[in-house]
């Protein structure tokens, strides 16, 4: 009996001596991954659309153009606000000077294709919607492209039976700027 003692206590001596010499070291792992949230296009981050002569173009017809591609691409979390503004409220203008007068201002309006677009309007108000990726889509973050469409609607006055036909704007160069911001949220 007296063996069996002497074993059990050598046995915890061992563990407790082993217990009093271990030691343990942790490691703080940690990386940064930058915010990358905004709306890209290949052609750069200025796109010309023009419509030509629209002298020709009667008031109720259009001109239309294609603006090339845009990818919306964000990966923060909470997602994204676009906002897109005309500024003119969505008149190309004589000079590209805001006014209110008909005679030196033409209608245009703007669509984007695609699951988050819109139909063509006229952003005389500034256009504001959120977007963020979900659980089981990940759109954003992969990259989710879209087509712009603008249209300018023709100038062309009525017909007269004396004289070329007339237009309903001044002449001279009309233009407007259309900003797309992306916000993270």
């Amino acid at each position: 009996m007296m063996k069996l003692i002497q074993l059990t206590l050598a046995a915890g001596a061992l563990s407790a001596s082993g217990a009093a010499m271990a030691q343990s070291t942790t490691y703080a792992v940690n990386a940064q991954v930058q915010q990358v949230c905004g709306a890209y296009n290949a052609e750069g981050q200025t796109v010309a659309v023009d419509f030509g002569a629209l002298a020709n173009t009667l008031p109720a017809q259009f001109v239309q153009r294609a603006a090339g591609d845009i990818t919306y691409r964000c990966n923060v979390l909470a997602g994204f606000t676009r906002t897109v503004t005309s500024q003119n409220n969505g008149f190309l203008t004589l000079g590209g000077q805001a006014t209110t007068n008909n005679a030196r201002r033409i209608r245009f309006t703007m669509q984007q294709s695609g699951a988050d677009g819109f139909t063509y309007r006229q952003l005389t108000t500034p256009r504001v919607t959120t977007h963020r990726d979900t659980a089981t889509n990940r759109r954003f973050l992969n990259g989710q492209t879209a087509n712009l469409f603008f249209r300018a609607y023709g100038v062309r006055g009525p017909a007269t039976s004396v004289g070329p036909v007339g237009t309903t704007v001044f002449a001279g160069q009309y233009r407007d700027t259309v900003t797309l911001t992306i916000t993270a949220n």
